[in-house]
């Protein structure tokens, strides 16, 4: 079994993984436009400018479009292909912080680091979820790890191989999210070397990474310069300085206090909170040992200035910060494993994992007794008071979180390190794969709107229908139509940047807007809301008709003189 249990562990984490991204409907806004940007990239066969349902959209360069594409291209326009990127690039960012241990003589502390960072809440909840900030943080890791091996090189061939490496994760981090991919290398690299008192490799270790990265990024960013000047300038201009300094871009405000990412960090490491009485005893006593090792000072550079830097600026959301893990992997490893070497049976835990399986046993007890007693005695409960409403399946959940209580009570009861460790990362790992198939559907129903689309458009649409969409439905209606012509109603949102440009001209209708229409066009239409209000504001015609679940709406106007179906 010791012969193959690496081998199985990782099986474990791919299904874990690669496995939970099949399992959901997208979430609007972020998996709707990261799906609709590379379809159309597809469609029109135009992979410089990116467009979103038809029209220009500058927030980012190209790389994660790229790769999302391309996974499109192998396994379909479906939910799991555009979050398969971000999933691998997780898994791949977590072999990179074993092969940076490794490199610094800690393989042990490498081991336990990639299964906390695999682990944590936010890494997990980011790396499943169809966003470029995994991608993105996979390309900084490469590059920092790169740069750590040619850190500590001998060879000078070799060390200029490991300095090109960084460079070109550089470059792709770069073509993911911009200029953070220079940027936070440059912040965690200099104090770093100031702190190894080498700030002399300050003035010549940069240039080969530099010329690295500019092959890599120079040849889309000349052709999307040429294919459209004013990309640079809006995306330089609006969507780095001023959401730096202000926290708005082009289509919305992101500013929040300098203390906003403390909180998602706290929360984002759970559940490695469990351990911090542990991990604190781990490093007493030898905080000035362990900060003289260049991989936890490395560490400290990293997951520190970075999360400064982050606080500094006006523009946050709490994805940013997920750079800063592979660090704060390798500092709460490096305690958990100076701590079992004192051959004590991490009690410090056992309170923690006691209060939480104290809390959640009544609360399965509860859940599955209403449950039950309203599946086969319906209607005595009021459906408010139900977590799961009838048609909804209640019994995984339930499973699932009496598989995680039963590793909850291992974990407790067992004396060695070792052994609680694995119960607590058998018991997260099981809820996470559980998760995706476990939500309510009523609670996610308007930003999973998707599947209410497909089902319900089908009795309206026809190849020359009009269709309209709100801000928040505009870029649903074009992935689930597979159209690049949705009129936008009401509200510009993140397209206004597009719908101001000359491609846009025609596409944005207001209230009166939509009021003459309905008036003089003989063509049907279509209009998609989020909002009960808005549906209720649209103008009455005898040709009118809807859909509706929840708060979303299918508005439809028919042909003037055509009868309802």
């Amino acid at each position: 079994m010791k012969k193959y249990y690496s081998l199985l562990v990782i099986a474990c984490f791919v299904l874990l993984y690669l496995g939970s991204i099949w399992q959901r409907p997208f979430f609007i806004p972020d998996e709707t436009r990261y799906a609709e940007i590379p379809r159309e990239m597809i469609a029109s066969g135009d992979f410089i400018v990116p467009t979103l349902n038809g029209l220009p959209y500058f927030e980012k360069p190209v790389m994660g479009y790229w790769l999302n594409a391309a996974a499109m291209k192998c396994f379909g326009e479906v939910p799991g292909a555009v979050r398969f990127m971000g999933a691998l690039g997780t898994l791949l960012s977590a072999g990179l912080l074993w092969l940076l241990c490794r490199r610094a003589d800690e393989e042990k502390i490498g081991r336990v680091a990639a299964v906390v960072f695999l682990l944590s809440g936010l890494v997990f909840a980011v790396g499943t979820y169809g966003v470029l900030d995994a991608q993105f943080s996979f390309f900084v890791t490469l590059t920092m790890s790169m740069f750590y091996f040619a850190w500590t090189e001998k060879s000078r061939w070799k060390q200029a191989g490991y300095l090109a490496l960084a460079g070109v994760g550089t470059g792709l981090a770069f073509l993911t999210k911009g200029l953070l991919g220079f940027v936070l290398p440059v912040l965690a690299v200099v104090p770093f070397l100031i702190w190894q008192k080498e700030w002399k490799r300050i003035l010549f270790l940069p240039w080969i990474p530099l010329a690295a990265a500019l092959l890599v990024l120079a040849p889309w960013s000349i052709m999307v310069h040429r294919a459209d000047p004013d990309f640079w300038p809006q995306f330089l201009g609006v969507e780095h300085f001023q959401r730096f300094f202000s926290g708005r871009g082009a289509n919305d405000d992101r500013s929040q206090p300098f203390w906003f990412f403390l909180p998602v960090v706290i929360g984002g490491l759970l559940p490695w909170l469990l351990f911090v009485p542990a991990i604190w005893l781990g490093y007493r006593g030898r905080a000035r040992e362990a900060f003289r090792n260049p991989l936890l000072r490395y560490a400290a550079c990293m997951g520190g200035v970075w999360l400064l830097f982050f606080s500094v600026s006006s523009g946050k959301l709490a994805t940013y910060v997920l750079p800063c893990f592979p660090a704060y992997a390798v500092l709460i490893a490096w305690g958990l494993v100076r701590y079992a070497e004192t051959g004590k049976t991490f009690r410090e835990a056992d309170w923690a994992l006691r209060i939480l399986f104290r809390c959640l046993l009544p609360a399965l007890v509860v859940l599955f007794a209403v449950q039950a007693f309203n599946l086969f005695v319906p209607g005595k409960i009021p459906q408010h008071y139900l977590l799961f409403w009838r048609g909804e399946n209640f019994f995984l959940p339930v499973i699932a979180l009496m598989v995680f209580l039963l590793w909850i009570w291992m974990a407790k009861e067992a004396r060695e390190p070792v052994y609680k460790f694995t119960c607590v990362c058998v018991a997260v790992g099981f809820a996470a794969l559980a998760y995706p198939v476990s939500i309510p559907h009523h609670l996610v129903r308007e930003i999973a709107p998707v599947d209410f689309l497909a089902r319900n458009a089908g009795k309206f649409l026809t190849p020359d229908t009009l269709i309209l969409a709100d801000d928040r439905m505009a870029v649903v209606a074009a992935w689930t139509f597979r159209r690049s012509d949705i009129g936008v109603y009401y509200k510009k949102g993140e397209l206004a940047y597009g719908l101001d440009r000359p491609e846009g001209e025609g596409r944005f209708y207001t209230k009166d807007a939509l009021a003459e229409l309905v008036r003089k066009t003989e063509r049907p239409i279509l209009v998609v809301t989020g909002s009960e209000k808005r549906a209720r504001e649209m103008p009455a015609s005898p040709e009118k008709s809807y859909r509706r679940s929840g708060d979303l709406f299918l508005v439809h106007y028919r042909p003037k003189g055509e009868k309802h179906p």
